[in-house]
């Protein structure tokens, strides 16, 4: 009969809870490295542009990408086909003003209908 306690996977280990003063400063350890991460992303991605054509390429079994995007100049479109010579180029469009809204209700009204989204964090 073997008297050795059973042994737990890593996983499964139980972490102690963190202070709010270790999260804080573990959240600002990691912001640093991943702006440092996407920097320096930034700067070889800038590399790779000026070094391989716009397409796809195979780099050592890697498949890369390189795009390039564009979109139609609407200031050319607007000087050279004005909306009164040519309204079939246009769209109307309806939304609500809500600069006009909060005019005509009371803050408290307004209140009553938020949608409320995610929230986030911001540490400075």
């Amino acid at each position: 009969m073997s008297s050795t306690a059973p042994i737990t996977p890593i996983n499964q280990v139980k972490q102690r809870q963190q202070t709010t003063e270790e999260l804080v400063a573990h959240r600002a350890s990691l912001k640093a490295d991943a702006e440092h991460i996407a920097e320096r992303i930034a700067q070889i991605d800038a590399q790779l542009v000026e070094r391989l054509a716009v397409g796809t390429h195979d780099i050592d079994g890697t498949k890369v990408q390189v795009r390039e995007y564009s979109r139609l100049d609407t200031d050319w479109v607007a000087a050279e086909y004005p909306q009164a010579d040519y309204p079939q180029l246009y769209k109307t469009t309806t939304g609500v003003d809500l600069a006009a809204v909060k005019k005509q209700f009371a803050p408290a009204v307004l209140e009553e209908h938020q949608v409320r989204g995610a929230k986030s964090v911001v540490v400075k």
